[in-house]
């Protein structure tokens, strides 16, 4: 019976097996080609020109053939006629000037909206952080008075009798803020302090501008050890930080009340003052225990309306001396000296250090007579906009605006003075 391929091929067609037998060819000698004319190719062509296959029919075997994209396969043109098509040159993807200048116009725009808005809302976290602080300070106290039964004073004693003075070194001027340190999670740092001497001894006023303490505080100063350490908590972070003394740096102030007086004050921390929560008869909520101050610039060719202290001189009553100071223009109070050195340290309970009075609303112009025992306008400041912090009795901050009542924030100052309070 004769095979398909042996019907189509009769004379040419060997059978594969018979090709190692004995008429010496072999399955890998080239077949004999048929007679006649070649057998018509069945192609298989794709229309996407990518590949072709193509077989014949005698011989069996497969060949591949590949063609290039992109050729003219046009029957009528013979193969060697067939040319590559050539692609019209795309456009460059780069910007036009016009578009780059619009682009540049969309993004200031965008930053001219996006950046006052990122910029309050890191005041506002700043402010909140400041706000902690001045809570943690407030626990502080309350804890310091459940153990004492009294509050700490606002400023140690000293030995100025009719006349004051920067001090002498058997002065105890210590602030409430070195009293509090144990309930601050700050014992290390109270262990450093021998409240027997005076705060900076063998030196007095903090040793202010001496160089050579200046070069190596903790072994010419008793308390050095202790003075120079920063603590993060008596830090407001609005608040820029200029000065150039060794000693860690203080905003928030403990109130001395509403009166111009350094040391008699009748707010709850005054000089050598024991004040207890009984004796605030007008209300823990109402009255002022702690706020904040701009530290100073400790530069005089540098005028800060929130940080600098101008000295007015001159004899006064209290009366009149706080309406002058409350009048005076930026440009009027430039023409007094300032103290520049404000917030040096948390250490002495110097006003212009460690406290502050309600005689004039916050972010006012601060002034004083001499020296701050005498006399001082001592206003609470600070960088937030539009007011400041206050840590009132019970424990809670608020945030006063400088536009207060200035009758209401004297009330606020003091502890026992009869007054009824509006909302503030």
């Amino acid at each position: 019976m004769k095979t398909h391929c042996q019907a189509a091929h009769p004379a040419e067609y060997r059978h594969p097996a018979s090709l190692d037998n004995d008429d010496g060819f072999s399955r890998r000698d080239t077949l004999r080609k048929p007679a006649g004319p070649p057998p018509a190719k069945v192609r298989n062509r794709s229309r996407s020109g990518r590949r072709l296959v193509h077989f014949s029919a005698s011989s069996g075997i497969l060949a591949r053939k590949t063609l290039a994209e992109n050729m003219d396969l046009s029957p009528s043109l013979p193969h060697r006629e067939r040319l590559p098509k050539i692609l019209p040159k795309q456009r460059s993807a780069a910007f036009t000037l016009v578009e780059l200048l619009v682009v540049i116009s969309i993004i200031a725009g965008l930053v001219a909206i996006l950046f006052p808005a990122v910029q309050a809302a890191r005041e506002a976290a700043r402010r909140m952080t400041c706000s902690n602080n001045l809570k943690q300070i407030g626990l502080a106290l309350h804890n310091y008075h459940s153990a004492h039964r009294v509050l700490p004073f606002g400023c140690g004693p000293d030995r100025d009798h009719y006349v004051s003075s920067i001090g002498e070194t058997t002065d105890r001027r210590y602030s409430a803020h070195s009293q509090i340190l144990p309930y601050l999670e700050q014992e290390n740092v109270y262990q450093l302090i021998d409240f027997r001497l005076a705060p900076f001894h063998p030196y007095v006023n903090a040793a202010n501008e001496i160089a050579e303490v200046y070069a190596a505080p903790t072994e010419l100063v008793v308390n050095g050890k202790a003075a120079v350490v920063s603590l993060p908590l008596f830090l407001c972070p609005s608040d820029l930080d200029r000065l150039e003394c060794p000693w860690g740096h203080n905003n928030y102030r403990s109130s001395n009340g509403s009166g111009w007086s350094g040391r008699a004050g009748n707010g709850m921390f005054g000089q050598n003052s024991r004040t207890r929560f009984g004796d605030v008869t007008d209300g823990l909520s109402n009255t002022a225990m702690f706020s904040e101050r701009a530290k100073g610039t400790w530069n005089r060719q540098q005028y800060d309306l929130f940080a600098d202290l101008y000295d007015l001189g001159g004899v006064w009553t209290e009366d009149d001396f706080r309406q002058v100071c409350a009048s005076l223009t930026w440009e009027e109070a430039m023409v007094y000296k300032q103290d520049i050195d404000g917030g040096q340290t948390w250490l002495e309970g110097n006003m212009n250090w460690t406290r502050y009075n309600h005689m004039l609303p916050p972010n006012r112009i601060s002034c004083k007579r001499g020296i701050t025992w005498d006399g001082s306008a001592m206003a609470a400041s600070s960088r937030h906009p539009t007011g400041v912090n206050a840590l009132l009795g019970d424990g809670a901050v608020r945030f006063v605006s400088e536009t207060i009542d200035a009758d209401t924030w004297r009330a606020v100052g003091t502890i026992s003075g009869g007054e009824a309070l509006s909302e503030f």
